[in-house]
């Protein structure tokens, strides 16, 4: 299905809901951005220092498919993510009645990658009605002497995971790694249990109450990979690009493994007319998706797709006067109202395709768009080399500077994005 609805499995016309399409350009959202720590990461001794990827294919391209069979998701993947999802939820189910658990595999998640516990690769989301977990969460809040007239929807979610967690770590086998409550849509990291794990280790997971991000991807993964394959690929490559390279950690003020996959989406669109414009909508349970139109065919592989990609964002498009927008599908400059502050504004603004109102780059920092332009930059520069440039070269897994190198201050790059 090519236009008008998409629900992952199933279609619909647009006549029916409505044209979710606009032709104004978004507004970026006066809300602050998020605020990542300002402490800059430095080199640590590691007992197993992460080596970079090798290949057995000659050419760019052929390395990038040799690569794209070992990450695209498999069948086994999937059902790890979701046995994973379903002995969380038989675990939850004994506090959040009614809760259901889904599992989604971004990637094969058998096959070890740099930064695997930093960006997991599997998300495991918790969906409950939010009455419900206020009314079985009452007993907690009250312990913690919160009043029950104070408790918004996004504490109610932090209070829903912090118990889930406990419970997890407690009953279930699950160790904790981290939080990410500062985040826009708070999650934790846990690895699963190791007696589910092929390996013998636990698999990292992120998880989340209520959280729409996974299920928006996975709906735009299959919309776009249903209208041109390559996209697909495309997605992947990239994602792994920007994890392997360090550039996709949130809490340290990069943008998030589902804004590169926005930008993957819109340079098919904006630049190689591959995808038309794109919309979603929450129906239910389901994430459906829009296009408006078909689009374009295009020569070239998914590597040199890859390096146009790292060619647009760094040498063409500046993305703090212009919009990511999948609902346009074209270049836009940002439309600033008159009561605009300067002072929040976010740097980079990435919308939502399921959620206008949402900037996927509000949580950029200064440095995070300094070690963007550096990737970018790097990478422009091997593959200045075509078919010659190493896959295993560009995808070395990042280090930080020693911490003796590390400058007090750096100027930020002007040039490019």
């Amino acid at each position: 299905c090519r236009n008008g609805w998409m629900r992952l499995q199933l279609s619909r016309s647009a006549e029916e809901s409505g044209s979710l399409l606009s032709k104004i350009p978004p507004r970026p959202s006066s809300r602050p951005p998020f605020r990542p720590s300002s402490q800059l990461p430095f080199r640590q001794e590691s007992k197993v220092p992460v080596q970079p990827p090798t290949f057995q294919s000659t050419g760019f391209s052929a390395q990038v498919s040799e690569l794209l069979e070992l990450i695209t998701p498999s069948e086994a993947s999937e059902r790890v993510a979701k046995e994973l999802a379903a002995y969380t939820q038989s675990i939850i189910q004994e506090m959040l009645s009614g809760a259901s658990v889904e599992g989604f595999a971004n990637a094969d998640v058998l096959r070890g990658t740099a930064f695997g516990v930093a960006v997991p690769e599997i998300d495991l989301v918790v969906s409950a009605d939010p009455d419900c977990l206020e009314q079985q969460l009452q007993g907690r809040l009250s312990k913690g002497g919160i009043p029950k007239a104070r408790m918004d929807a996004r504490k109610m979610q932090k209070s829903a995971i912090r118990a889930c967690t406990d419970l997890l770590v407690a009953a279930g086998g699950f160790k904790f790694r981290r939080s990410a409550f500062r985040c826009e849509e708070p999650k934790v990291t846990l690895m699963g249990p190791s007696t589910m794990s092929v390996s013998g280790q636990g698999i990292p997971v992120d998880f989340s109450v209520n959280c729409a991000t996974p299920g928006c991807h996975a709906a735009l993964v299959t919309a776009c990979g249903e209208i041109d394959p390559r996209s697909r690929g495309l997605i992947l490559l990239v994602r792994r690009w920007s994890k392997d390279r360090g550039v996709c950690h949130v809490a340290r003020g990069h943008l998030p493994p589902y804004g590169w996959t926005l930008l993957a989406i819109f340079f098919l669109q904006a630049k190689e007319k591959l995808l038309p414009p794109i919309s979603g909508m929450k129906i239910g349970n389901d994430y459906v998706v829009q296009t408006n139109g078909t689009g374009h065919s295009a020569e070239g592989t998914v590597g040199s797709l890859f390096s146009r990609f790292i060619g647009f964002y760094r040498n063409e498009i500046d993305l703090q006067k212009e919009v990511v927008s999948l609902r346009l599908g074209t270049r836009e400059t940002i439309s600033l109202g008159p009561f605009d502050d300067e002072a929040v504004r976010p740097l980079v603004h990435i919308e939502d395709p399921f959620d206008a109102e949402r900037n996927f780059g509000a949580g950029l920092s200064s440095e995070g768009l300094q070690r963007l332009r550096e990737e970018l930059l790097r990478a422009d520069k091997m593959l200045l080399a075509g078919e010659e440039a190493l896959l295993s070269e560009v995808l070395e897994p990042w280090a930080p500077p020693d911490k003796h190198l590390i400058p007090e201050a750096e100027s930020i790059n002007q040039q490019g994005i």
